[in-house]
């Protein structure tokens, strides 16, 4: 029985639309040892829980493309296991409300040089784990 050890780095974000309220994130994680990087897109228009059960869902599903072909069925059997699911799982959870609140806020301000300031905070925005 193999074990698949998944561990989640960081969310950066790569582009944001101000008027789709739309993103690319990079999701940097690694499995086994092995750093891997994706490019999510992610609607900003949800609730930052919703964001972060997808994010985890996707995450959770990453370990289950390890199969290798062998005679025996134990030994095709892997366990995923997540180190660092409940830290990582809080601070998105931080991250992506605050990231919503700051698109709140800029949706809301009619000042243009309040505005473009929130814009490249959010655009810049990332987090390690």
């Amino acid at each position: 029985m193999g074990r698949v050890v998944i561990k989640i780095n960081g969310l950066e974000m790569v582009n944001f639309d101000p008027l789709t309220l739309k993103s690319s994130m990079n999701l940097n994680y690694d499995i086994n040892g092995e750093k891997q990087k994706q490019i999510i897109n992610v609607d900003l228009t949800r609730k930052s829980e919703i964001l972060v059960e997808g994010i985890m869902r996707f995450i959770k599903s990453q370990g289950a493309n390890c199969n290798d072909e062998r005679d025996d069925i134990l030994e095709n059997l892997y366990s995923r296991d997540i180190t660092n699911i409940d830290k990582a799982e809080e601070k998105l959870l931080i991250y992506l409300s605050k990231l919503c609140e700051k698109i709140r806020f800029m949706k809301n301000n009619k000042n243009p040089t309040e505005h473009m300031k929130l814009y490249h905070e959010i655009n810049g925005s990332k987090i390690t784990l």
